[in-house]
C-alpha cells in the first residue's frame, strides 16, 4: 500500500484542494493501491472512505500562528501524536509518500522505519525558511522525487550531500484536459488570450494587462480572459486583485475562480495562453494542461517551465516585460496559421512526456529501486 501524505491544511477536495490534491487524486485514479492522508475531505473525488485518511486533530494545529516556523523539537511531538492513526495502520513493505512535508516526515520517521516502511519526500516548491531547512536535514527519506531539474538544482545546493534523488515532471488528465471537439484550430474573432492562476503578484497578471494594453495601441484586436483568485476555491479579492480591477484595460475580463473541468473549457475556447510569471515557478503545471487541450503557450522563462518548453508549443520570453510579452503574443494573434502549428507541438509534446500514465511509469520503477 501505498500512502500519499498531503501538506498540512491542504483538503483533499476537486474544488477546494491545491495543486497537490490534484496530483494525489490522479495517481490514485491509476493505481489503486494509492490512498491519501489529509486534514479534510469530501466526496468530489468519489474515492471510497477506505482510501482517505483524515487526521483529525490536523485542523487544530494548522490554526496555530506561525507554525511554519517552529523548530523540529517542537512540531515532532506534535506531528507523532496527530498521525498516530497513520502509523498504525501501515504495515511492513507500505510506502509512506509525504508532498511538500519534510516536518511531518521528520517526526515520523523512526516509527514508520520500525514498522518496515519505505519513505519518499515528493518536493514541488523552493520555499526556504529556517525551519524548513531544519526539517529537510532530520528527514533522511529513501528516495527524493523533485518536479523539476530547476527545483533538484534549487535544494542540493541549500542541502549538499542530497541522495537518492529524481526528477519526475508532472502530468496532467487526458480525460480533463483534451483538445476541442472540432479540432486543434480556433476560429475565435477576435482571438482569446487566456490567463489561469492565482492572483498573485508573483503571477504576473499586472505584466500581462500591461501587455494586453500595448497590443490594444497596436490595433492589434484581441480579448483577455483572467482565470483565478487569490486562493483555491474562491476569495474576497485582495488589494493586488483589486488594484488589477481598477486598472484593467477595456480588453481585459475578469471572470473569477473556475473548477478544474471549468478551466479545461476555457483552455478549449482560448487561442493562446499567457503565462507571465515573475518568480522562479517550481514546475508550472498550468502549462502541461493546456498542451494537452492544444493551446499554445507564451510563457517566461523561469524555474522548470524551460524544461516543459523544451518539448514544443511554448514561446519563450523574460520576466517582467511588458514590452516583450506583447511582442511575443502579437505574431500569434495576427497569424492563425502560426497558432496551428504551435499548437500541434504542444499537443505532440504532452502526448509524448507529460501524461500521468508516463509519469506514473517513473514513479514505478523508482519504487522498484526501493
Amino acid at each position: 500500500m501505498i500512502y500519499h501524505v498531503l501538506p498540512d491544511l491542504e483538503p483533499f477536495s476537486a474544488y477546494r484542494g491545491g495543486a497537490l490534491a490534484h496530483t494525489v487524486a490522479h495517481l490514485m485514479n491509476l493505481d489503486p493501491s494509492r490512498q491519501v492522508v489529509c486534514i479534510s475531505a469530501d466526496d468530489t473525488w468519489g474515492f471510497p472512505q477506505s482510501r482517505v485518511h483524515v487526521m483529525p486533530h490536523l485542523d487544530m494545529y494548522g490554526s496555530l500562528r506561525g507554525r511554519r516556523h517552529l523548530p523540529p523539537w517542537i512540531t515532532g511531538p506534535i506531528y507523532r501524536q496527530i498521525y498516530k492513526p497513520l502509523v498504525r495502520m501501515v504495515k511492513p513493505g507500505d510506502v509512506v509518500w509525504f508532498h511538500s512535508g519534510p516536518g511531518t516526515g521528520a517526526a515520523l520517521q523512526s516509527q514508520l522505519r520500525k514498522r518496515g516502511v519505505k519513505l519518499v519526500y515528493h518536493c514541488h516548491d523552493a520555499i526556504d525558511f529556517y525551519a524548513l531547512r531544519l526539517a529537510f536535514h532530520a528527514f533522511t527519506a529513501d528516495a527524493y522525487i523533485f518536479v523539476s531539474e530547476y527545483l533538484e538544482r534549487y535544494w542540493t545546493a541549500v542541502l549538499p550531500g542530497l541522495k537518492n534523488s529524481y526528477v519526475i515532471h508532472n502530468g496532467a488528465s487526458e480525460e480533463l484536459f483534451y483538445p476541442p471537439s472540432s479540432g486543434i484550430e480556433r476560429n475565435n474573432e477576435p482571438p482569446v488570450v487566456l490567463f489561469v492562476g492565482r492572483l498573485h503578484e508573483q503571477k504576473g497578471v499586472h505584466v500581462l494587462m500591461k501587455a494586453m494594453e500595448l497590443l490594444q495601441q497596436r490595433g492589434i484586436v484581441a480579448k483577455c480572459r483572467v482565470v483565478g483568485s487569490a486562493f483555491s476555491g474562491g476569495t474576497k479579492p485582495t488589494p493586488y486583485i483589486e488594484g488589477l480591477l481598477a486598472s484593467k484595460p477595456s480588453n481585459v475580463e475578469f471572470i473569477g475562480f473556475r473548477s478544474h473541468s471549468e478551466v479545461a473549457d476555457e483552455f478549449r475556447a482560448a487561442d493562446i495562453l499567457c503565462v507571465p510569471s515573475t518568480w522562479q515557478e517550481p514546475f508550472g503545471k498550468v502549462n502541461v494542461e493546456a498542451m494537452a487541450c492544444a493551446l499554445p503557450v507564451v510563457a517566461t522563462r523561469v524555474g522548470g517551465i524551460p524544461e516543459i518548453a523544451r518539448e514544443g508549443g511554448i514561446v519563450l520570453i523574460e520576466p517582467n516585460s511588458a514590452e516583450e510579452l506583447a511582442d511575443a503574443m502579437a505574431p500569434l494573434l495576427v497569424d492563425r496559421q502560426a497558432r496551428l502549428k504551435l499548437a500541434t507541438e504542444a499537443l505532440e509534446g504532452f502526448r509524448r512526456c507529460f501524461t500521468w500514465r508516463h509519469a506514473l511509469a517513473k514513479y514505478e520503477q523508482v519504487l522498484k529501486e526501493l
